[in-house]
């Protein structure tokens, strides 16, 4: 048996757990928790520190994350000189390396000229060493004349940037990640996420390997570690099969939401419906007003989307799309409607992932039909400065409005989606309890926020509930998996403020701790 004590618990009144074979077997108060302890089971005192149930990551694209660890973080670059700067200091390694000279993260909406670089300016670096920087939305690639070279795109995209689908054929130029690799890079980055009291991830993965059908070097390296009681997390794979010869080939291989390996399950089929808001490619029922004929990109066709929403859901398994514009919201949800329609299933839990640009009707399907909202707090940070710009002040009211979902009854739960935004729980926390920026005079549009109680559930108990685990986990109850987090502080009590000042102590899941903040 398992033991913690001398804590404050969420909710409860508590102060002491009592976890056996990774459940919770019973809360209670320091005397009466403690006397269950033998003289060979593990008790822990955490000092008056604050216990919640595990955060649970929603959507995030966590080996996206683990192979970026290795390339030029431009996070914080201010101008085009800045970050042509930052790259050239890296040039020499790349050199040494032999391998591509990679950056990520750049946002020029925050410079003062946002105007995106080019080929020519990545030339400027170099025209020997391929060069290839990410926007931070993941749907922008600009890249030099090499990089074009190698991945024969140089006469169709003659200024190096590429939207889209566009870059994964630059991706299908590069040498494939080989199954030790990808194992290497989750254990390596599994240590960031449990740092962070995060307990399960829902994650998009299968595309890293974009040179084969549905990434089964993903899945077996996930399922091998989990075997090996390697993983520490519990991971749902949110399976990104685009077509329908990858979905038929992942399903004819004998694969199937739900199926589980212990830590690792199969989760929902995964598709990327438009672009983002930050590079004028989510899809728009009216042009950008900020860009006069563009309404953005939709990944696939009605007949594509409706084909594949149909065959994932009539195979029992969950859906959750993608979905920035309201145009692409149209089209999930004209997906959604015809598959119910053709095949009736009470608890389906299909997904909008996103889910930003939205109008009071589409709101409305969604609750008729239950279609779950997988909402990004944090990207407020940047889309608070640009969205009135793009879309006009009435889309604007009506868009990334969690209050008026949560009152409607829509299901909403928490990610960050990572690389695009950090895997830090709290602060995105904050930006749904206040939608404010942190030393900002005052909130962006304050009626769209939650309650502090709907925040912390969306990254906990609708975390579980998006991947069915909801009588099993996300709560702190007796019978549950003893999954949960351990702050320093009570994030209760206060200011909002406590939120982005909290910091984790310890992770545990499964009834043992993963991680512990070192003294």
């Amino acid at each position: 048996m398992d033991i913690y004590y001398n804590a404050k618990i969420y909710g409860s009144g508590c102060t002491a757990i009592a976890a056996s074979n990774g459940k919770i077997k019973q809360l209670g108060s320091d005397a009466d928790i403690l006397p269950l302890a033998g003289n060979d089971d593990i008790t822990v005192d955490l000092n008056g520190a604050f216990i919640l149930p595990g955060f649970v990551d929603s959507h995030l694209h966590f080996l996206e994350y683990a192979f970026e660890k290795s390339f030029v973080d431009l996070t914080g670059t201010k101008s085009l000189e800045d970050l042509l700067d930052t790259l050239r200091e890296k040039l020499p390694e790349a050199k040494k390396s032999g391998r591509p000279l990679r950056g990520t993260g750049f946002n020029h909406n925050y410079w003062d000229s946002p105007v995106l670089p080019t080929r020519n300016d990545l030339d400027g670096i170099s025209d020997e060493v391929p060069i290839m920087i990410r926007r931070t939305c993941h749907h922008i690639t600009v890249a030099n004349t090499p990089a074009l070279k190698l991945a024969g795109m140089l006469e169709t995209n003659p200024d190096g940037i590429l939207r889209e689908d566009e870059q994964n054929t630059l991706e299908e130029a590069l040498p494939p990640l080989t199954l030790d690799l990808v194992k290497s890079m989750i254990l390596d980055a599994s240590e960031d996420v449990i740092a962070k009291g995060i307990t399960e991830i829902q994650t998009d993965d299968l595309p890293l390997i974009s040179s084969e059908l549905y990434g089964k070097t993903i899945l077996d390296a996930y399922m091998e570690l989990d075997r090996d009681g390697l993983l520490p997390m519990r991971v749902y794979e949110q399976c990104n099969l685009p077509s329908m010869e990858r979905l038929d080939a992942f399903l004819k291989d004998g694969y199937m939401m739900g199926d589980s390996s212990g830590n690792f399950t199969i989760g929902p089929l995964k598709l990327l419906g438009d672009g983002a808001l930050g590079a004028r490619t989510a899809a728009m029922a009216a042009d950008y007003l900020d860009d006069t004929g563009n309404r953005g990109i939709l990944n696939f066709t009605d007949d594509e989307m409706n084909g594949l929403v149909k065959a994932a859901h009539d195979a029992g398994m969950q859906v959750a799309i993608h979905g920035i514009g309201d145009r692409c919201i149209d089209q999930i949800l004209d997906a959604f409607e015809l598959a119910l329609q053709d095949s009736p299933r009470a608890d389906h839990r299909h997904g909008i992932v996103h889910c930003q640009i939205t109008r009071p009707d589409q709101l409305k399907r969604m609750q008729d039909m239950g279609i779950m909202a997988y909402i990004q707090p944090v990207f407020l940070k940047a889309d608070q400065h640009i969205v009135e710009d793009r879309i006009g002040t009435e889309l604007t009211k009506t868009s990334y409005d969690w209050r008026t979902m949560k009152d409607m009854g829509i299901h909403l739960s928490g990610g960050s989606d990572c690389p695009v935004e950090p895997f830090d729980i709290l602060p995105n926390m904050y930006y749904a309890a206040t939608c404010k920026e942190p030393g900002a005079d005052s909130p962006w549009y304050p009626e769209k926020a939650l309650s502090l109680k709907e925040t912390i559930d969306m990254f906990t108990s609708e975390g579980a509930y998006a991947s069915f685990s909801e009588r099993r986990r996300g709560k702190l109850l007796p019978g549950y998996d003893a999954d949960f987090t351990v702050l320093d502080r009570d994030i209760t009590e206060g200011a909002p403020s406590s939120l982005l000042e909290a910091e984790v102590v310890m992770t545990v899941v499964g009834g043992r701790p993963v991680y512990i903040k070192k003294t």
